[in-house]
């Protein structure tokens, strides 16, 4: 057994955003094998009293809040960093010398430390040298950020983003130099880590589902109904939603008048294009999404943005869902155009696909089951959890040996 120290932007339980999940099987799957201690950031929105079976799993839990959120001087200055010196404003925001100063004590006596998101990387510098450091990527920040800054509406935004995109890839660059191993979410992400920083070790580990809590539903969908999951405080699922409403809905509705829209997940402020406003229902959030995804035909996934690999595509391939989704949507995905899901990138073809899946009931049920048997095959979290362990094993392995070659070295991991 290892010590792992390990560092999470937000509280990862309850999990209610993809990152969120990622880093609770992640710490979950160590947990089960090694000694954990986490260090989190604390948002305003997450619930530390309702983090029991995450402190069930760690060996402790600390936790910082995240000063910007809480001080006008601190979010001001964290945009003052994030303008005027290279530290991109999406790490600025982090900053906490109390976070640090722990991070410094209990990094003496850890076997690994892993930083989970890119903007923690800026406080590697506390932990010492010899200690291995892997740092996982849910992203490939500079790349999302660039994307963003291109479909970014606002002019004042737009100019800001753009402002912030080399200054992060430089960020993102150094932390993928410091870190021993960083696991990517996909192969396309891996692929584009590696020529950001060549001779880097960066490995796949790919997200999961729980593949017993998400089972198919015995019962047929809503033919007429649609269902997309995701929060709209996040730009490429509020990006990919308002492409789908403002040019992909109409022309379903031209050809299928009663057609229906669910969009599942915090959506406070969000806007539904009066053309389309009375055939689209806002969920909201939900404690249980299943039952929504479970009434409709067919699940769409209209993302233009993003990197990684979308749990919530997972999560509709274990619930047996026909899917339609553009190449993005489905990036890292071994689904196949055809069988296990259709793919359009322009919106006629998206819009034609998703008719076709409407008006077959036949072709959703055996694109569901073939989206469920590939989750089955690829994408448990048991699985993934496997991998995860043997991947690390190899870093604490190293860090041993390593630690008896080296003079007066000292060894924690057994």
């Amino acid at each position: 057994m290892a010590r792992i120290l390990a560092l999470t932007s937000r509280l990862p339980y309850p999990p209610r955003e993809g990152h969120q999940l990622r880093a609770w099987h992640v710490l979950k799957a160590l947990a089960s094998r090694h000694e954990v201690t986490l260090l989190s950031f604390l948002r305003k929105d997450d619930a530390l009293d309702e983090a029991g079976p995450l402190r069930d799993v760690l060996a402790r839990l600390e936790t910082f809040p995240i000063a910007s959120e809480h001080s006008h001087a601190s979010m001001a200055g964290a945009l003052l960093r994030g303008t005027s010196t290279r530290t991109p404003f999406l790490v600025a925001k982090y900053d906490s010398a109390a976070l640090r100063r722990r991070l410094a004590e209990l990094a003496r006596d850890a076997d690994l430390v892993h930083f989970d998101m890119l903007p923690l990387m800026a406080h590697v510098d506390c932990v010492p040298a010899g200690v291995p450091v892997t740092f996982n990527a849910h992203n490939v920040e500079h790349h999302l950020l660039a994307k963003r800054a291109q479909i970014e509406p606002r002019l004042a935004a737009r100019v800001f983003l753009a402002s912030q995109v080399s200054r992060l890839q430089a960020f993102e660059r150094h932390a993928c130099q410091r870190a021993d191993a960083i696991l990517a979410c996909s192969e396309p992400d891996a692929h584009a880590l590696r020529e950001l920083a060549p001779g880097c070790d960066v490995g796949v580990i790919a997200n999961g589902v729980d593949l017993d809590g998400n089972r198919p539903a015995p019962a047929a969908p809503d033919p007429d109904r649609l269902v997309f999951v995701g929060q709209m405080g996040w730009f490429p699922n509020r990006d990919g939603v308002d492409w789908f409403l403002q040019s992909v809905f109409p022309r379903i509705l031209a050809a299928r008048p009663q057609a229906q829209f669910v969009l599942v997940g915090k959506a406070d402020g969000y806007e539904v294009p009066a053309t389309v406003a009375g055939n689209v229902r806002l969920a909201g959030f939900v404690d249980d999404l299943r039952p929504d995804v479970h009434a409709a035909a067919v699940y769409v996934v209209p993302l233009r943005a993003g990197s990684g690999t979308r749990l919530k595509v997972l999560e509709a391939m274990a619930l047996g869902k026909a899917i339609v989704t553009t190449t993005v949507g489905s990036e890292g995905i071994e689904l196949e155009h055809g069988d296990s899901a259709l793919f359009a990138d322009d919106a006629e073809d998206f819009a034609r696909a998703t008719l076709a899946l409407m008006d077959s009931p036949e072709r959703v049920a055996a694109m569901g089951v073939a989206a469920r048997r590939l989750a089955e095959a690829s994408y448990g979290w048991e699985a993934i959890g496997a991998q995860l362990l043997h991947r690390y094993d190899g870093l604490l392995g190293r860090a041993v040996f390593e630690s008896i070659a080296a003079p007066g070295g000292r060894v924690h991991a057994a």
